[in-house]
């Protein structure tokens, strides 16, 4: 007989053992941040602090249902069809409504930064960010309304808030990957030349992480609609979270990487159309001293006959 129990949530207890590694992964870079950058503002130490507090309630809310569905409700095969109320709060409140909002928030504030302040893009970007907090509560109360899977995944609102939730994370993530690469491009002609390698590397992070978050909202979304009899989207959710915070604290790490490796050059953010000034540090001066000696031949004979005595080695016979 084959059991029931792995079609239904095998896939999803892989994917959660996947999330605990992200979070170890997390709580490093969270303590790293800590340990080097000592004289950042408060707000952004804040900042890092909200996020790991955030994904440690996450991951503790991710071990008390997947403990509730395996151990508690062990031989129970109709507890799975059962919405655990941890689901909602783990999947919509803590992971969209709060990990990503702060995430997304972040970069909203680097895109005001690089844009050179610039209302339109800000307000885009900002505004789908809190969509998407918006179409998580609903599905949170989605969720408390129709208790069972069957029931949730079943109805066309449920279907309109998961997709408008992660159509709203995926557009963010690549709009500030555009953004980001639109005004880091524009200002090159004023950089020094020896910024372009510093320059690629923002750029490719950018690009990559809006990438890999946008790809896994895509796939969540397609095994929500897809797999109804399946939870493997709901380890993804929590994967995706893990990843948003994964990219804030590795952004916020690599900034010493990126100084050391680009030390030729100064990186300094300004309110400027681009966003970013780099500058040349200072070449040391060199002082060259030149000695002349003046010798004065008024004491010679007038008459040019050099005595040949006066020479070394004495008096010639």
């Amino acid at each position: 007989m084959a059991n029931p129990a792995e079609p239904v949530i095998g896939g999803l207890l892989i994917e959660v053992f996947f999330a605990f590694i992200l979070y170890g992964i997390t709580t490093l870079q969270a303590f790293m941040y800590f340990q080097k950058y000592t004289s950042d503002r408060p707000t952004l130490k804040a900042l890092v602090a909200a996020v790991w507090i955030l994904e440690s309630v996450h991951t503790g809310f991710c071990m008390q249902f997947i403990y509730a569905y395996l151990i508690s409700g062990f031989g129970d095969f109709e507890n799975f069809l059962n919405i655990n109320w941890c689901c909602y709060i783990c999947t919509y409140l803590c992971s969209q409504a709060g990990v990503a909002l702060c995430v997304q928030g972040y970069y909203t504030w680097r895109v005001w930064i690089v844009s050179g302040k610039s209302v339109l893009w800000t307000s885009i970007i900002g505004f789908f960010s809190l969509l998407r907090v918006g179409f998580g509560i609903a599905s949170a109360v989605l969720s408390y309304v129709y208790p069972k899977w069957t029931l949730f995944r079943g109805t066309r609102t449920s279907l309109i808030t998961i997709s408008g939730g992660l159509g709203s994370a995926a557009l963010v993530d690549m709009l500030v990957a555009l953004t980001l690469s639109f005004y880091l491009k524009r200002g090159r002609h004023i950089w020094h030349k020896e910024s372009n390698n510093m320059i690629n590397q923002i750029l490719l992070y950018a690009v990559n992480t809006g990438a890999i978050t946008g790809c896994v909202a895509f796939i969540v979304l397609v095994l929500f609609a897809v797999k109804k009899t399946s939870l493997v989207f709901l380890g993804l959710v929590m994967i995706q979270t893990k990843l948003y915070a994964n990219s804030l604290l590795g952004s916020l790490n690599a900034r010493s990487h990126m100084r050391n490796k680009g030390s030729r050059t100064t990186y300094t953010a300004s309110t400027s159309s681009s966003g970013f000034r780099f500058t040349a540090p200072h070449a040391p001066v060199v002082e060259v001293f030149q000695q002349t000696t003046v010798h004065d031949d008024r004491d010679l004979p007038e008459d040019g006959d050099f005595r040949l005595k006066s020479l070394k080695g004495g008096e010639l016979a």
